[in-house]
């Protein structure tokens, strides 16, 4: 049998006998897969798209609704604290919402997902109810 490093660096192991050979013919099989399986692991890894990063339970906390806007919050991110407003009054609605995302209709208006606390929800539901705000939508104003 032709002498490799390895029998080389460990001749109690791998030496001139038969189950010597068989030993490091072990150990050629096991470092080929091994060699196999990490490349099979760098490849999926790489092909694999990267994971959205989960939003905090903390931000999610409380009814959401869907709010027609009177302008456009194109301003606000996701997570912002925010007021909300009737066009026309001083004093906000609700205070404390969190903006849960911004998007258009179909039509081309503006749409808010809010996330309140419950005891805001209704205040907004009655102003949204007929003859209130449902004809101009609402006003998100930051910091609040």
């Amino acid at each position: 049998m032709a002498s490799s490093r390895l029998a080389q660096q460990l001749p109690s192991l791998f030496g001139p006998s038969r189950r010597a050979a068989w030993r490091l013919s072990l150990v050629r099989r096991a470092l080929a897969v091994v060699a196999i399986l990490l490349a099979l692991h760098l490849t999926l890894g790489a092909v694999r798209p990267p994971a959205a990063a989960p939003v905090p339970a903390a931000e999610r906390a409380g009814p959401e609704l869907s709010l027609p806007l009177a302008v456009p919050a194109d301003h606000l991110l996701p997570g912002d604290a925010v007021a909300v407003y009737v066009p026309g009054r001083g004093t906000p609605i609700a205070t404390g919402a969190r903006i849960a995302g911004t998007s258009q209709t179909p039509s081309g208006a503006a749409m808010a997902r809010v996330i309140l606390r419950r005891s805001d929800v209704e205040p907004i539901l009655r102003q949204m109810g007929a003859g209130g705000a449902s004809q101009g939508g609402f006003v998100l104003v930051a910091g609040g």
